[in-house]
């Protein structure tokens, strides 16, 4: 008799032990500062981090393109030419009509 009340409470320990470990690992995965929160806090990392490398990119094409229009002077004319459609005095523009294809 005696050893089957100490199988069962022998038995009733492990239950428990392994119990309070399933809770224990639960709580470590869902807990505010778990193991899931960690997880998505760095995926959250490295996604800023890419954000932060591409307008630091960014940053330093606008900078190179103000750079350009206040000291490049055959740039600034690039651009007069193309998007104003400005010429010197003296030149004349031809317009070139592509001709559509006949079928």
């Amino acid at each position: 008799m005696i050893n089957k009340r100490q199988k069962k409470k022998n038995k009733l320990k492990i239950y428990s032990l392994i119990i309070i470990a399933i809770i224990g690992i639960a709580g470590l995965l869902f807990v505010d500062f778990g193991i899931l929160q960690l997880i998505q806090l760095k995926q959250n990392k490295n996604h800023l981090r890419s954000d932060i490398e591409q307008l630091l990119t960014q940053q330093i094409s606008i900078q190179d393109e103000i750079h350009k229009l206040k000291y490049d002077t055959s740039y600034i004319e690039k651009i007069a030419r193309e998007r104003f459609m400005m010429v010197r005095p003296g030149e004349k523009v031809f317009k070139v009509i592509e001709s559509k294809q006949i079928q």
